[in-house]
């Protein structure tokens, strides 16, 4: 009897600080129809700490590629910056920090934007101004997330490849000196994974994509 050859399915998993995290990657699962396990099921606003240790729970149990997706401000903020890159150094090679300076809506920022923005916003406070220029009416409730439609909104003319062109253009800066995030890395990663239908190991594939976008 012959032996039947096992399928290789490559599986993704997202862990975000909060509410504000997981509403958007549960709008980005389902409107790009994008496969991936979004972690925790029911979000609280959480540490750096906590979240890296969701992902590596996550990749012990077999996930080829966690994303955990950290605002930065707070870690700026109890100047601990030193601390968490000791702690990003350490962590296993499948699960990945994905940080945005101040906070990820400066991601949603970024899809308003013609041209990238090189400023540095030192808090989600200091910023918050700012974002309320393009989206007034902006709340970082789970409520307004489930009934104002923003991440539709902002996603309206082409906003989601303003964004990721946005992003990758302040990356390839020095990202100590302004604003930024990490986000459309993950974007990128898993749209490459719809075209290749994880037939390729996502960690290498994701080695490649952040040493053609990241210059840090």
């Amino acid at each position: 009897m012959k032996r039947q050859k096992l399928q290789t399915r490559f599986s993704i998993a997202i862990v975000g600080e909060g509410p504000t995290e997981w509403a958007y990657f549960d709008h980005i699962r389902v409107s790009r129809r994008y496969s991936f396990v979004l972690k925790p099921e029911l979000p609280k606003h959480s540490d750096y700490k906590t979240v890296f240790k969701k992902g590596k729970e996550l990749a012990s149990k077999g996930y080829d590629l966690v994303f955990c997706v950290v605002d930065m401000d707070t870690i700026i903020k109890y100047r601990i910056l030193n601390e968490f890159n000791k702690v990003c150094k350490s962590l296993p090679k499948k699960v990945v920090p994905i940080t945005s300076m101040p906070c990820i809506e400066f991601w949603f920022y970024l899809h308003m934007l013609e041209k990238p923005l090189f400023r540095l916003y030192n808090s989600y406070d200091d910023f918050y101004s700012t974002l309320r220029k393009k989206i007034p009416d902006y709340e970082k409730t789970r409520k307004y997330f489930e009934q104002s439609k923003i991440f539709s909104r902002i996603e309206a003319n082409s906003g989601l490849n303003k964004a990721i062109n946005n992003s990758n253009q302040i990356l390839q800066k020095n990202i100590d000196e302004c604003s930024y995030s990490e986000v459309s890395l993950v974007l990128e990663q898993l749209e490459a994974c719809r075209v290749c239908k994880k037939k390729s190991k996502c960690l290498t594939c994701y080695k490649k994509l952040i040493s053609s976008k990241k210059n840090k």
